[in-house]
C-alpha cells in the first residue's frame, strides 16, 4: 500500500466559539482590547480565510470538511448549538470547504484583514462547554465512521475558563482516543478571559494538542492552549500537518493482560433468560474481549450476537479497514444461515430471514504486549452504540463511542446478516495501565451509566466487582419499573487490567533484549520528559508581535509547504493505514438509520 497517496487524505475542522454572556467581557490581546466573543470571531475569520486563499491558489489541500459551531444556553437553559456560516442551515453539520470558498463574505475595511465569514448572534446564558464538545464529539465520530483513512480530525474551541470541568476534560479526553491512520484528533483551546482561572488553564494542557516551536535550531513542544492570544498558523499547522501513522504492535502475541472482574447479564423484562438477545466474549489469554447487543426487530438474533462475539475473538478481524470488515461480516454470514438451519424453517420464518434478517451492535476491545513499566497499547472498534467505560483509579477517565446519555437512539449502526450493507465502524485507541478497568456495557445498561454520572460526581465503579449478579438483576428490574431505564436486555461486563505474570520485572527477562517505549498516547507522555530542560511553566505562552493576518501566499509558503517542521507526537505504533480509497461516504446514513439501503444495487430488503 502506498502511504502516500496523490490525493490528500479527507479533513474535517470544527471552530467551536463560546456565545455565553461570559464572552461579552472585553480583554485584552496583542492586537488590541475587544469582547471575547469578538475575538473568537476574528480567530475562526482568519482560519477560514486561510483555507479559502489556499484553495484559490490552487493548492493542493484535499477534500476537507468545516463545521463553523457557536453554543449558548438562552432562557430556557437548554444547550444551543447552531451554524454560524453565513446563509447556510443553522443545524450544527459539516459543509464541504469548496462549497465555502464559493460563498460570497462581507470584505472588512483594514487592508491584510480577513474577510467577515462568521455570524455572531447574541452572546447569553452560562457557559455549557461540556454538553457542547459532547455535540462535537458526536459530530466527529459520525464523521470519522468508516473513514479510518482520514486525516485528524481538528478542533478548535474559543471560550472562557468558566465551567471547564472534570466533565469537559472527560469528553475531551475521549475524542482525543478516536483513531485515524494519521493521527488523533488535535484539539486547540484559546481562552479568551480577562481573569482566566490559572488551573482551570493548566488542566487544558492534557487534552490540548501537542504543537511544535523552534527556538535555537532545537525542535521543541508546547501545549495548544492559549490564553487571550492567538497565531492562524497554528490551527492550519494543525490540519495540513498529517503523515500515515504505523501499527507495530504485536497485538496477537499481548499474552494475557485481561480478566473479568464481573460479568453480569439479565434479559428484558418479562421475558425468559433463553430470550436474552446479547452476547460477551473474552479471552483472558489474548486480552481481547467483544459484547454484542440483538436487535428485537430482527430474527435469531441472539445467535447473530454470539457468533459476532465469539468470532471476533478468534478472527481479529482488522475493523478499521472497511474492506477487511466487510470481509469478515460476509464471511459470517453463511454461517449464520446453516446455525439457524434454514433449510429446514417453516416458509414464513424463512421469509423474515430474506427480508430482514438478523442485525447487531458490536464493540471489540484489544491489549497489546505491555512495556517495560506494564503499561499497554489498547485499540477498540465499535458498530452501533454498545459502549466502553474506562476507569482509572475509581475514576472515569474517557468512553467510547458515546459520550453522553443523549447520545443513545433507537436506530444505531448494525452489523446484518443480510447481504447488500455496509458495515462501518469507528477505532479508538489508548495506553492503560495495570489496574485500569474497562467497562463494557450494552446501549441500556450504558444509557443509565451515564445517567447517573453527574457534575462532580462519579460512580463507584469498583462496587459492580462485588455486586452479586441477583442483586444486579433485581437493580435492573427496579430501574425498569420505575421507568428509570428502558426495557431491554442488558449486559455488564469489567475487566480488569492486569501486570504481567511475575510482576513488571519479567517483562525484561527470557526475551534477551529490552521491550520499546510506547510513543504518546491519549494525552499523556509515557516516557520521560525528553525536553525536561526546556521551560515549561506557561502553557502555549510566546511573545505577540502584533502582526495583521499574513496576505495571500505567505501564510502557504511559510507554514504549509513546511509541514515536515509541524511535529505531533502520535500513537504511531496504535494505528495502521487503513484501505487507499473508501466508497463514498453518506454521513446522514452513518449518523442514525435503523435500516440503511442496500449498497449493492438490487440486493436487500
Amino acid at each position: 500500500m502506498d502511504p502516500t497517496p496523490a490525493e490528500p487524505p479527507p479533513g474535517c475542522l470544527v471552530l467551536l466559539l463560546s456565545l455565553s454572556a461570559e464572552m461579552t467581557a472585553s480583554v485584552v490581546t496583542g492586537r488590541g482590547t475587544a469582547a471575547a466573543s469578538a475575538v473568537g470571531r476574528q480567530l475562526a475569520a482568519e482560519v477560514l480565510e486561510g483555507l479559502v486563499r489556499a484553495v484559490a491558489a490552487g493548492h493542493a489541500v484535499g477534500p476537507i470538511d468545516v463545521a463553523v459551531l457557536g453554543y449558548r444556553t438562552p432562557k430556557d437553559g437548554m444547550l444551543q448549538l447552531i451554524s454560524l456560516l453565513p446563509g447556510g442551515d443553522p443545524k450544527p453539520q459539516f459543509t464541504p470547504l469548496a462549497r465555502i470558498a464559493e460563498q460570497a463574505a462581507l470584505e472588512r475595511g483594514p487592508e491584510n484583514q480577513p474577510r467577515e465569514w462568521v455570524g455572531l448572534p447574541a452572546c447569553e446564558g452560562e457557559s455549557c462547554a461540556p454538553a457542547a464538545l459532547a455535540r462535537v464529539y458526536q459530530l466527529v465520530s459520525v464523521w470519522l465512521t468508516g473513514r479510518f483513512t482520514a486525516r485528524a480530525p481538528v478542533v478548535v474551541h474559543c471560550t472562557t475558563a468558566g465551567a471547564l470541568d472534570d466533565v469537559y476534560i472527560r469528553v475531551a479526553r475521549s475524542l482525543q482516543l478516536l483513531a485515524t491512520a494519521h493521527g488523533q484528533p488535535r484539539v486547540l483551546h484559546y481562552v479568551f478571559d480577562p481573569e482566566p482561572e490559572s488551573e482551570v488553564v493548566e488542566r487544558l494542557a492534557e487534552v490540548s494538542v501537542e504543537l511544535p516551536r523552534k527556538e535555537r535550531a532545537v525542535k521543541i513542544t508546547r501545549r495548544a492552549v492559549f490564553v487571550n492570544d492567538w497565531d492562524v498558523r497554528d490551527p492550519l499547522g494543525a490540519l495540513f500537518a498529517y503523515s500515515p501513522q504505523e501499527d507495530t504492535v504485536a497485538w496477537a502475541w499481548a499474552g494475557a493482560g485481561l480478566s473479568a472482574a464481573a460479568t453480569m447479564w439479565t434479559q428484558k423484562m418479562g421475558n425468559a433468560p433463553d430470550q436474552w438477545e446479547d452476547a460477551f466474549a473474552l479471552d483472558e489469554a489474548t486480552s481481547v474481549a467483544a459484547v454484542a447487543d440483538g436487535a428485537s426487530a430482527g430474527i435469531y438474533c441472539s445467535i447473530w450476537a454470539q457468533q459476532l462475539s465469539q468470532r471476533f475473538l478468534t478472527d481479529r478481524p482488522d475493523a478499521r479497514d472497511p474492506a477487511a470488515l466487510d470481509r469478515w461480516v460476509n464471511g459470517l454470514r453463511a454461517e449464520w444461515r446453516t446455525a439457524i438451519n434454514y433449510s429446514n424453517l417453516n416458509w414464513s420464518k424463512q421469509a423474515k430471514v430474506d427480508q430482514v434478517g438478523a442485525a447487531a451492535t458490536l464493540l471489540g476491545l484489544e491489549l497489546g504486549p505491555a512495556d517495560a513499566r506494564g503499561r499497554r497499547p489498547w485499540r477498540a472498534c465499535a458498530v452501533g452504540d454498545a459502549s466502553l467505560f474506562w476507569v482509572r483509579a475509581n475514576r472515569l477517565r474517557a468512553t467510547f463511542p458515546v459520550v453522553a446519555a443523549d447520545q443513545f437512539g433507537s436506530a444505531p449502526l448494525l452489523i446484518r446478516s443480510n447481504p447488500g450493507f455496509r458495515t462501518l465502524s469507528l477505532a479508538a485507541a489508548g495506553t492503560c495501565e495495570p489496574g485500569d478497568r474497562f467497562v463494557l456495557a450494552t446501549d441500556a445498561v450504558a444509557a443509565r451509566l451515564f445517567r447517573s454520572l453527574v457534575t462532580g460526581y462519579d460512580l463507584d465503579w469498583g462496587r459492580f466487582e462485588a455486586l452479586d449478579e441477583a442483586e444486579w438483576c433485581a437493580e435492573m428490574d427496579a430501574l425498569r419499573k420505575a421507568n428509570d431505564m428502558v426495557n431491554d436486555d442488558c449486559t455488564l461486563v469489567v475487566l480488569r487490567v492486569s501486570a504481567p505474570a511475575g510482576g513488571v520485572a519479567a517483562l525484561n527477562s527470557g526475551a534477551g533484549e529490552e521491550p520499546e517505549e510506547l510513543p504518546f498516547a491519549d494525552g499523556e507522555p509515557l516516557v520521560e520528559d525528553v525536553q525536561a530542560s526546556e521551560p515549561t511553566g506557561r502553557v502555549g505562552a510566546r511573545p505577540r508581535t502584533g502582526a495583521p493576518f499574513l496576505p495571500e501566499g505567505e501564510l502557504l509558503a511559510a507554514d504549509i509547504a513546511d509541514a515536515d517542521d509541524w511535529v505531533v507526537e502520535e500513537p504511531s505504533d496504535l494505528l495502521e493505514p487503513g484501505p487507499e480509497e473508501l466508497p463514498p461516504h453518506d454521513n446522514s446514513q452513518v449518523a442514525r438509520d435503523d435500516l440503511p439501503k442496500p449498497t449493492d444495487p438490487g440486493v436487500g430488503p
